[in-house]
């Protein structure tokens, strides 16, 4: 079975590549995420603000959220950048460049227009394979103060570096644009080699007893698996209207979660969050579920799937409208926890005294039942019988 996958014009053994990110912040830990299997590595981004060089403590949080059985996790972070300036950064390339045999990309972010090229050149010199622009940092100047036009910004950056590099240039987007498919094409038609979709937004979580922001007191950027969604449906959006390569990026946690942003639509993904909560060595299981999901589903070469998803979406006015479907309940099945009847507002379900009944009558088939139902015991059927 053929993993492989392209990032920016650059082939990978396959599409998982280690995200800008602490867990990339020198060769120590770069040589970590090679070691555990991942195809690349984006290195730690440098930043031209001074202030976003230096981290404030504590800078992390899981912040769990919801009510019983639907409990949500968000991966709560204010990580600032790379802790030196650009000298100190392109020997952390060279250092990296030098022992690693996947490929390195190096990551910066600037403030200024001049200064885009700058430290690109710095980073083409120090060895970079490519380039990862970000003027999309959750917590950065740019996208902290908000008369900016982040688009107009990015694709300005893009123009100055491709103009001042060789190697790929691949700018890394904010979901905090007015129109993210507008701003994609744009860079595209500017020469991206590459588009990465979609960097973290700022978030703020408050302790209702000190009744002030939790950690540093202030906003954060706030990730996890709920964010992949978001990212899935602007790929999907994009994929056919552009010529770049698409990364994502932005809540991918399992082996499913990359197959996923493959069907989407992009032929790379990158990961951070999960270095952090599950450790370097979860890649493996990450491929490990891809290769039985290309085995279970006869798929000999993985970038095959690139867009099936995307090219199978229906518009709105041809969604299935009739009213067919209902819920049914396989009696040794249930464990009798009454969550499907805690849900139901059309009454069609009683779960007093024994496994769920469901009246089939009464039943809309909206199918909430049988999503809450982590046991496989309700099902939906066509009432022509079929499932």
């Amino acid at each position: 079975m053929d993993k492989g996958a392209i990032y920016a014009g650059i082939a990978l053994a396959h599409p998982i590549i280690a995200a800008s990110a602490g867990t990339t912040r020198d060769l120590d830990h770069c040589l970590r995420c090679e070691d555990a299997g991942f195809s690349a590595v984006i290195l730690k981004s440098v930043q031209e603000e001074v202030l976003m060089r230096h981290n404030p403590f504590p800078r992390f949080k899981v912040l769990r959220s919801g009510v019983r059985s639907y409990e949500s996790t968000t991966f709560y972070c204010y990580e600032q950048a790379y802790e030196g300036d650009i000298d100190d950064y392109c020997e952390t390339v060279s250092r990296v460049k030098a022992r690693l045999s996947v490929p390195v990309v190096a990551s910066v972010n600037c403030i200024t227009l001049q200064a885009w090229p700058e430290y690109a050149k710095a980073c083409e010199q120090a060895g970079a394979d490519a380039l990862e622009i970000v003027p999309s940092c959750p917590t950065g100047m740019l996208m902290r103060e908000s008369a900016n036009d982040i688009h107009s910004i990015v694709v300005a950056a893009l123009r100055e570096v491709k103009a001042a590099v060789g190697i790929p240039v691949i700018p890394k987007m904010t979901r905090q644009l007015a129109d993210i498919p507008f701003t994609a094409r744009a860079l595209d038609q500017a020469g991206a080699d590459g588009i990465t979709m979609l960097n973290r937004s700022t978030g703020l979580d408050i302790d209702v007893r000190a009744q002030a922001p939790v950690l540093h007191g202030g906003y954060a950027g706030h990730g996890g698996s709920w964010s992949l969604y978001e990212v899935l449906r602007w790929i999907t959006a994009v994929q056919g209207a552009v010529r770049a390569p698409i990364c994502a990026t932005g809540g991918a946690m399992t082996g499913e979660d990359v197959v996923k942003c493959l069907l989407a639509g992009a032929q790379s993904v990158q990961v951070a969050s999960v270095l952090y909560l599950k450790g370097y060595g979860w890649v493996r299981e990450m491929l490990r579920w891809i290769d039985a999901y290309m085995e279970e589903m006869s798929i000999e070469r993985l970038g095959d799937v690139v867009g099936r998803a995307a090219r199978a979406m229906k518009r709105m006015d041809e969604y299935d409208r009739v009213h067919e479907f209902y819920a049914v309940c396989d009696a040794e099945k249930c464990r009798k926890c009454g969550l499907c009847a805690d849900v139901c507002i059309y009454e069609a379900l009683d779960a007093s005294g024994g496994a769920a009944r469901i009246d089939p009558q009464k039943c809309d088939g909206c199918g909430l039942c049988a999503g809450v139902c982590r046991h496989g015991a309700i099902t939906m059927i066509g009432r022509s019988g079929t499932a």
